[in-house]
């Protein structure tokens, strides 16, 4: 009963992380939206979505992917943000029940994914997301909800944003122009204070590992265009998070 009621309550949270991807960087673009105002609407049309084309998956499913009013096709990435999110608390409540850990736990999992798409779309990693997941970090140790010391803790966060720092600046020094932005140094700020300093380097290395060869074939498909590297950290954090 428990994993049914996660699925549900998860496909919720979906839903939700839908709006955020969505319009927190209009708002941060400088667009007159929040999270609660206005109403869901079609971004093509942006006529108001009827409360039962908006419950999480069904409503895409009913519609078959296009919008009631103008017929536009619905992106595929909000039934997958509903359903991924919706596993994502299956499987937390599936290992350690319905807990302080699992709450902790799943609210920095919706974090990374709502983070690893804004970036995929907006080549954009906001502080409101970011702060929060550090914030959370950094209050897990104390509560022992990961077995990260609070000493090691901090010394990974600020690891986490200098080495990559350093690293970028010696390549600005070579290339004459940024290869990484301040958003990922302090993503990996955030990774650092929630899994120490051992397995920030492994997410590090594989993280980097994963988007060179993605950039292959990004760059093959995409000259010349910027390359979202946010992602990868990212999925390989929710990697650690639900499956090790």
């Amino acid at each position: 009963m428990d994993i049914i009621l996660a699925l549900l309550l998860g496909a919720i949270f979906g839903s939700f992380l839908n709006v955020v991807i969505y319009r927190l960087p209009l708002r941060l673009a400088g667009e007159s939206c929040s999270l609660r105002f206005p109403a869901s609407f079609c971004p093509q049309c942006r006529s108001p979505i009827r409360w039962r084309h908006n419950l999480p998956l069904l409503g895409w499913l009913v519609l078959r992917g296009r919008c009631a009013h103008c017929r536009q096709a619905i992106s595929w990435r909000y039934p997958l943000t509903e359903g991924i999110t919706a596993l994502m608390f299956a499987r937390v409540v599936m290992r350690h029940g319905v807990t302080l850990h699992s709450a902790f736990l799943l609210l920095a999992a919706c974090l990374l994914l709502a983070l690893a798409v804004i970036d995929w779309r907006t080549m954009l990693l906001p502080d409101r997301l970011v702060a929060p997941l550090a914030a959370l970090g950094m209050l897990a140790s104390p509560l022992q909800i990961t077995p990260v010391a609070w000493r090691e803790a901090l010394i990974a966060a600020m690891l986490g944003f200098t080495l990559p720092w350093l690293l970028d600046g010696i390549y600005y020094l070579r290339h004459g122009y940024h290869g990484m932005g301040r958003g990922d140094m302090k993503l990996f700020s955030a990774l650092g204070s929630w899994f120490g300093i051992t397995t920030l380097c492994h997410i590090m290395l594989f993280s980097a590992l994963i988007a060179l060869l993605s950039a292959v074939l990004w760059l093959r498909i995409k000259k010349r265009e910027p390359f979202p590297f946010g992602p990868y950290p990212c999925l390989v954090a929710l990697f650690y998070f639900l499956v090790r």
